[in-house]
């Protein structure tokens, strides 16, 4: 049995761990920016894709999603959540930091971690949720992209809420505009099946300086 304390990549749907991670997901993401759970499923066999789970005593208490672009300079943390009974006791924090850990190139050079962060500037019922989360990432060492409202391209019903675009182990690095540009396209094409030709991609570019600017 594994310690509690260590994340394991999940490769199957076929098995107990993938429902309790889906039923992690179904509690704590907010139905407008869920995946249906066929498209969880694909995620997790998906080579691109490392889907780790957290367990103590033989069930899932925490998952993360990190996809891994072969041919890219990040990676994209797409979805982490912690069971809700199991919440502040620190689990957060060990799942981002297990999580991030394996954003690596093959030749061990840490990757960027790109973060997709409800944003706390509109008013809304969960604001104060919303500050909290983005204070929780700030702690561990994210950073905002600056000029930056992030449009998420995952279709369903009723409005997006507006978001922001977080990024993690990027200080005393200079990030090119054209850098950012070739993430997103890589975001909207092979992350939620969209066009990476997108005109939400050059509106959401508009205010955003040459380098890149993190706040």
């Amino acid at each position: 049995m594994l310690d509690r304390d260590q994340m394991e990549r999940l490769t199957s749907c076929d098995g107990p761990a993938f429902r309790e991670l889906y039923q992690i997901y179904a509690a704590s993401i907010a139905a407008r920016e869920q995946k249906p759970e066929a498209w969880i499923c694909a995620i997790v066999r998906a080579p691109e894709y490392r889907v780790s789970v957290l367990k103590a005593g033989g069930h899932v208490t925490a998952f993360s999603i990190l996809f891994l672009p072969q041919a890219e300079s990040f990676a994209l943390l797409e979805y982490m959540a912690v069971a809700p009974e199991q919440r502040n006791h620190g689990l957060g924090s060990d799942v981002f930091k297990q999580s991030v850990a394996q954003a690596v190139r093959p030749d061990g050079r840490r990757l960027p971690v790109v973060l997709e962060v409800d944003s706390d500037r509109e008013a809304s019922g969960d604001q104060h949720i919303r500050t909290r989360r983005q204070q929780f990432y700030r702690r561990l060492g994210c950073l905002r992209i600056a000029g930056l409202h992030y449009m998420l391209p995952l279709a369903g019903e009723g409005p997006v809420p507006e978001m922001d675009l977080m990024v993690y182990a990027a200080k005393g690095r200079p990030l090119p505009k054209a850098d950012l540009r070739r993430w997103l396209r890589t975001i909207y094409r092979d992350v939620y099946h969209g066009s990476p030709d997108d005109p939400r991609i050059a509106r959401m570019l508009r205010g955003v300086s040459d380098p890149v600017q993190l706040e």
